[in-house]
């Protein structure tokens, strides 16, 4: 709380309220990310390729762009609060929210465009190479197996992505349930 004007630039359970929502944005964003990748990565050829790494570059860019925000939000309530003061305290802040903001809106933007270019290469054939065309069921000319095991390990990578998926999306679904289920009067 600050002596001055008796503001609290941030109310009691905020940051708790603000960790809770980070974490559950951050186990969804990461769970199916995971379980995309791991279908392309345990589909021969096993490893990493365009394919997984676009949903690995997705995902990551997703949580530096979430953590931009966070940062931005708190910024822009600390200059928000401090209007009163002198426009030194305010002016610094109210700038570097402003800029996180912009910078995060920027990032969404080429994220969102490389993944809606990813897929339109990924369905017009462009990715129809040996290596990128290897991880699609049912391209018959570049998929070769070597042994049951290769068909053992796409069959257990797309059961193990499904599942995971399908609990981290029950995890979150929960989890909105709970809250909309908290008394309104948490902040006493």
């Amino acid at each position: 709380m600050d002596e001055d004007d008796g503001k609290v630039v941030f109310p009691p359970g905020a940051f708790g309220s603000m960790f809770n929502a980070a974490v559950m944005a951050l186990i969804l964003q990461c769970g199916i990310t995971i379980a995309a990748t791991i279908i392309f990565v345990f589909t021969p050829p096993v490893g990493l390729e365009c394919r997984s790494l676009g949903y690995i570059t997705y995902g990551g860019l997703s949580i530096v762009i979430m953590f931009l925000n966070i940062i931005s939000t708190i910024f822009a309530r600390i200059a928000d609060t401090r209007e009163q003061r002198s426009t030194i305290v305010r002016g610094p802040t109210a700038f570097i929210a402003i800029t996180l903001r912009r910078i995060s809106f920027l990032l969404a933007l080429i994220n969102g465009i490389g993944l809606i270019v990813l897929s339109c290469f990924q369905f017009a054939g462009l990715l129809d190479n040996c290596y990128c065309y290897a991880s699609v069921l049912g391209a018959k000319d570049f998929l070769v197996f070597s042994s049951n095991n290769q068909v053992t390990m796409i069959r257990d990578s797309r059961i193990v992505a499904t599942l995971l998926s399908g609990a981290v999306m029950a995890i979150y679904m929960i989890f909105l349930r709970l809250m909309t289920l908290l008394p309104d009067d948490l902040d006493r």
